[in-house]
Order: structure tokens, then C-alpha cells, then sequence
């Protein structure tokens, strides 16, 4: 099954490009992104891991994908996932998508991703 961000949905937010010298720790470690928002991560140079998990407690990913340089990734609303970057020049950023009547939240990264395991 190929995920596919709704044609609806509206562009909300853009990360800068990052390294692995500036890649947040919060995309390396346990989150998801909130309800009504999918992240779009794409690789630009590299390759990038992502581990998707079926709940907050899981330490077995259900999913593995390697996202590689030209490609991106599409991560669904409230899928708790990590990523692991996989080569020394790899550079990637994140766009993120909310439902159009989205009440978003918070500031920077925690408008679109949610780190805590309530």
C-alpha cells in the first residue's frame, strides 16, 4: 500500500535542512505526529531510516522503510515513528500537512509532533 497525504489537506510548516550534526534528537527518539497531520520527510542527499512502531510502548517496529536521497517518506497522523540517518552526508528536511480544519497547537515542532507517551 503506497500512503498518499490527502489532496485536501494544507501545507502547514517546513523544517530547515538538516544534517547529522542538527537533526533534533526528538525526530531520533520515540514521537508521532499529532491527529490530522502527516509528516513528509524528504532525503536530498544520503538515506534516512524510518521505524514506525504500532503504539507508544512498542520497541518492535511493524514498519522499516529506507528513504533514499530524491525520495521522500510519508509518515500518517499519530504514527509513533523514529528516524535514523544512515550515512555522514546525509541532509533531509520535513514538511507537514494538517486537515484543513486542524486546531493546531503549540510552538515549532510541537505545533506538528507530539513527544510524550500519554
Amino acid at each position: 500500500m503506497k500512503l498518499t497525504i490527502p489532496a485536501n489537506y494544507v501545507h502547514t510548516r517546513a523544517t530547515q535542512f538538516f544534517d547529522n550534526d542538527t537533526a533534533p534528537a526528538a525526530l531520533l527518539s520515540h514521537h508521532n505526529t499529532k491527529a490530522g497531520v502527516y509528516g513528509r520527510l524528504s532525503v536530498m542527499r544520503g538515506a534516512v531510516k524510518y521505524y514506525g512502531f504500532p503504539d507508544a510502548e512498542s520497541t518492535t517496529p511493524d514498519v522499516e522503510l529506507v528513504i533514499e536521497a530524491g525520495h521522500f517518506g510519508i509518515s500518517p497522523p499519530q504514527k509513533w515513528h523514529r528516524i535514523e540517518l544512515l550515512t555522514d552526508d546525509t541532509y533531509f528536511n520535513i514538511d507537514f500537512f494538517a486537515e484543513p480544519d486542524a486546531q493546531l497547537s503549540g510552538k515549532g515542532f510541537g505545533q506538528v509532533v507530539n513527544t510524550h507517551k500519554e
